[in-house]
């Protein structure tokens, strides 16, 4: 807490008075689609002219770099730094979890006199402190988890009939007056980013608003305006090429397009002409389309569209944005938070004297281990150009799958598809070395603080009522609604920390409080998920047991029978003591076996309950 008012004081001594001249900022990234996906890259693709329009009239990043899957790219993008340094590693078991004394992209813009709104995927962090508002979004429309349909997520919730958070308020979605045929969450989010644009326009604000959107991630829904014919997954990426068509139009209409940054990316490979692809350490899995547009900035514009081959990455984008912009960082921002990514904005000219020559001799290193805790030389990737003057010679990959694995060596330069490896040729000796220690460098930063667990807090006026989700379970994995309706077994710890010392309310469910008046502790029930009515299983949940501990010191290990009929089994705990603290449920059947999950544990302090 201290750390965030320090923060605090520092972003109020660098605010100066910004008006609507300078530029708005907009980053959209679709998730879980690449290059394929865009008929700019694969003419029997989808169909999306408007993103393949922006293409054209664009600086591309053509060696462009994010992690291999979801919250692993969000933590580096918003960073500034690796995902791995900032305690992002996995996408669920609190593994996604941004750390909270991470200065975001949010943060700073907003410290700049920016309005900050984010519109869709968040995926870093549910609970205080780790919420989108919590890390320097001012306006903020979302859904939890990483998807619809995920465990977090409003129960039963689709892409085409969905009820989202809109700032503190839940929201159905319903089919709006937006030109596009019925309604869909891309639809919906767009249509909340263009409102948050309007109310910033009369205030005369320039502003960042960041559209990580939920889709294309599976599962795949038919969106309503899709052509006959396709797929669900094709119609759902030409669904946003039209929300992006209506996007620019937007800012044309407006005549705020010259003036307004927009850029457009992906959070990860996927299906794409490259080697591998989403959760891979090769390009198919890292390698996605990226493209800029700021007419008034000299980037791009009609006629002007052209490729930059540099090697980029997420992590470059904060320090990018902060020399195109001038936006200042924090005052005194602490040495281990350090910004690693590099300024590409020399690149984006066609000026080669401008070309930083300390970005040129840097290699970056990408990593996606989906593990509990990290391991090292788990399915990494090393990345470094080497220049000859000003022209890139060679284009090194270093990968590795595992600590039990082969090394590997590729130049994409030549290779594209990294099918010849060059490990064992002794003209390479050099760069192979070279690369290793530059991921021994990127390995200390991780295990610096590789021990912590990202914390909960329970008991502060900023959430009042805290929902435990099972996908935050260390230890076992139930990451999506489908897990909860077929009863799967599991229990794992939520690392949390109680912000004072008192009496605490417990009710563990196996159903969310929104279907309460439909369910039981023990029923099942009928759920229309895709046009399809799913019956779940019934529990036979007897009782349950909750356990409190921090170290060596065990607080709470109660069990408690279930009530007939109930909704959940309620504890109530005095005397819990301030600071962290593991949090551990289980349901039993009447055999004493583990029966289901806790999959939704509501907690309150005594003070905040009714």
């Amino acid at each position: 807490m201290k750390t965030f008012l320090t923060f605090t004081l520092m972003f109020v001594t660098i605010m100066p008075a910004f008006s609507q001249d300078r530029p708005n900022v907009i980053f959209v990234m679709p998730d879980d689609i690449s290059h394929n996906a865009f008929s700019y890259y694969k003419t029997n693709g989808p169909r999306t002219p408007n993103i393949d329009k922006l293409a054209e009239d664009s600086v591309r990043l053509t060696d462009f770099h994010v992690s291999p899957s979801c919250s692993p790219t969000r933590a580096a993008l918003l960073t500034g730094r690796p995902s791995d340094v900032v305690g992002v590693w996995h996408t669920i078991n609190g593994r996604n979890m941004l750390r909270a004394d991470e200065i975001t992209m949010a943060d700073i813009f907003k410290a700049n006199g920016y309005a900050t709104g984010l519109f869709f995927k968040w995926h870093l962090g549910d609970n205080y402190p780790f919420r989108p508002k919590d890390r320097g979004f001012e306006h903020v429309a979302w859904i939890k988890g990483g998807g619809t349909g995920q465990q977090p997520d409003y129960w039963g919730n689709t892409n085409n009939e969905a009820r989202m958070w809109l700032n503190d308020s839940l929201v159905k979605m319903t089919d709006e007056d937006d030109g596009i045929e019925g309604a869909f969450t891309t639809n919906f989010f767009f249509n909340r980013a263009m409102e948050f644009m309007d109310e910033n326009l009369e205030k005369n604000k320039p502003f960042f608003a960041y559209i990580p959107t939920a889709t294309a991630h599976a599962p795949h829904v038919l969106p309503p305006d899709a052509r006959e014919g396709v797929s669900a997954f094709k119609g759902t990426v030409e669904n946003l090429d039209k929300n992006m068509g209506r996007l620019i139009k937007y800012l044309e209409d407006r005549g705020i397009a010259d003036n307004t940054i927009l850029v457009f990316t992906t959070d990860n490979g996927a299906s794409t002409f490259l080697r591998g692809g989403k959760g891979s350490y090769y390009d198919g899995g890292t390698r996605v389309p990226c493209f800029i547009r700021w007419n008034a900035g000299n980037i791009g514009g009609t006629g002007k569209g052209r490729d930059v081959l540099p090697l980029t990455a997420h992590i470059d984008w904060l320090p990018t944005f902060m020399d195109l912009i001038g936006l200042k960082d924090v005052a005194h921002r602490p040495e281990n938070l350090k910004i690693r990514g590099k300024s590409f904005k020399g690149f984006l000219d066609k000026d080669p004297i401008n070309d930083p020559v300390e970005y040129k001799n840097r290699a970056v290193t990408i990593n996606d281990m989906w593990t509990e805790l990290p391991e090292k030389y788990k399915k990494l990737s090393v990345k470094k150009d080497v220049w000859d003057g000003n022209h890139i010679v060679r284009k090194w990959r270093l990968v590795r799958e595992s600590s039990r694995s082969d090394w590997e060596l590729y130049d994409v330069l030549k290779d594209i598809k990294q099918q010849e490896n060059l490990i064992e040729h002794n003209a390479h000796k050099k760069i192979v070395a070279e690369l290793k220690q530059e991921y021994e460098n990127w390995w200390q930063l991780v295990e610096e603080r590789a021990h912590e667990y990202p914390r909960i807090i329970i008991g502060s006026p900023k959430e009042p009522e805290v929902t435990l989700h099972a996908h935050d379970f260390h230890g076992t994995v139930i990451w999506n609604q489908a897990n909860v309706m077929k009863g799967d077994k599991g229990s794992g710890f939520i690392a949390v920390a109680f912000e004072k010392a008192g009496t605490y309310h417990f009710d563990l469910r196996r159903w969310p409080k929104e279907i309460e008046k439909e369910t039981t502790l023990t029923s099942g029930v009928s759920t229309v998920v895709y046009d399809e009515t799913h019956t779940s299983a019934a529990l036979d949940i007897a009782s349950a047991r909750i356990k409190i501990w921090n170290g060596e010191k065990v607080y709470v290990d109660a069990k408690k029978d279930a009530e007939p009929n109930a909704d959940g089994v309620r504890f109530t705990l005095k005397d819990l003591p301030k600071g962290p603290a593991f949090i551990q449920t289980w349901f039993y059947n009447a055999s004493g076996e583990m029966e289901g999950a806790v999959y939704y544990n509501y907690v309150q302090a005594d003070t905040f309950s009714k």
